[in-house]
């Protein structure tokens, strides 16, 4: 999974997307169930845009 951030988020933009990545892991993990693997390319894709979040500020 080759996911970069992109350069024209603020922090505050990127907060709006990690929450929205957050809500899309839930959704996927309750419809698919939490071992299918597209909830987990969700959830490494969000703990990416975390790290990155965390990184920045």
């Amino acid at each position: 999974m080759e996911t970069t951030l992109p350069s024209v988020l603020n922090p505050n933009e990127l907060l709006s997307y990690i929450e929205f990545l957050r809500k899309d892991l839930i959704n996927k993990g309750l419809h698919f169930g939490f071992n299918d693997e597209r909830t987990i390319q969700a959830s490494q894709e969000l703990d990416y845009f975390i790290f990155e979040y965390q990184r920045i500020t």
